[in-house]
């Protein structure tokens, strides 16, 4: 499985998950090997205390003691940073109507851009071309307010329509539902062929991860304009499953 979680996140699930499974007997040398025999990455000790001495300094790492002997534990705001969480995005049922934004703003003005195309991006608007979004949700009033505090207003022309010339067609080249799609048909593949073994929250917590990342590109259109075969639901199940699971 790629390994794309940074060593902070590896060792607050370690310290949260994985210390009863070596008897609460923690030491550098031994997370080294384990992460080693994990992750196929052989980080340094010296990493190794400098990520410890971050995570302190931030205060999601304390210190507990078991049987009289001192162990790493998670804070509260340790424990927060690795509870599973997606992307906010439920809409209301969709009324049929497309919005778009369409704007062309300064050079000048360029990180005022940036922070507008990131919202689009935020709440799930497709690019069609530059300077054109469009989405199915009911969010022209939260980009115009967006953009009148960027100062930017001024630059938008907002447009709701009834109707896209060959709909489902254009709906699924905009947003490459099939590409999608067949993301999370990889994920489930994955996560099905995956068995529970040791030190099961480091997998367990790379798969939400990834399943994390689709939903993050995954526009949630409404159910009338996506694929029969849309995997969307049965992967969100399998990933509820995994986030519980330890």
């Amino acid at each position: 499985m790629k390994n794309s979680i940074p060593l902070s996140q590896k060792i607050l699930i370690f310290i949260g998950f994985c210390l009863p499974e070596i008897g609460y007997k923690f030491s550098y040398s031994q997370m080294l090997k384990i992460f080693a025999d994990f992750y196929g990455i052989n980080y340094s000790i010296k990493t190794l205390r400098k990520e410890f001495s971050n995570l302190k300094k931030a205060g999601l790492i304390t210190a507990a003691f078991r049987y009289r002997k001192k162990i790493p534990a998670l804070t509260r705001g340790g424990r927060l940073k690795i509870i599973p969480r997606l992307p906010h995005k439920k809409f209301d049922p969709w009324d049929s109507k497309w919005r778009m934004v369409i704007f062309s703003i300064p050079e000048p003005e360029r990180k005022y851009r940036l922070t507008l195309q990131q919202k689009l991006s935020d709440l799930s608007f497709q690019k069609i071309q530059k300077g054109v979004y469009i989405s199915p949700h009911p969010l022209l009033r939260t980009i115009s307010r967006t953009a009148t505090e960027l100062g930017i207003r001024q630059n938008l022309t907002l447009i709701e329509a009834d109707k896209i010339d060959r709909e489902r067609v254009a709906i699924q080249k905009i947003w490459n539902l099939s590409e999608i799609n067949q993301q999370y048909r990889n994920f489930i593949h994955q996560a099905q062929k995956l068995k529970p073994k040791k030190f099961w929250p480091l997998s367990a917590k790379q798969l939400e991860q990834k399943f994390s990342q689709i939903y993050q590109q995954d526009p949630h259109l409404p159910a009338d304009l996506l694929p029969k075969d849309w995997q969307a639901n049965r992967a969100y199940r399998i990933y509820k499953k995994i986030a519980t699971s330890y």
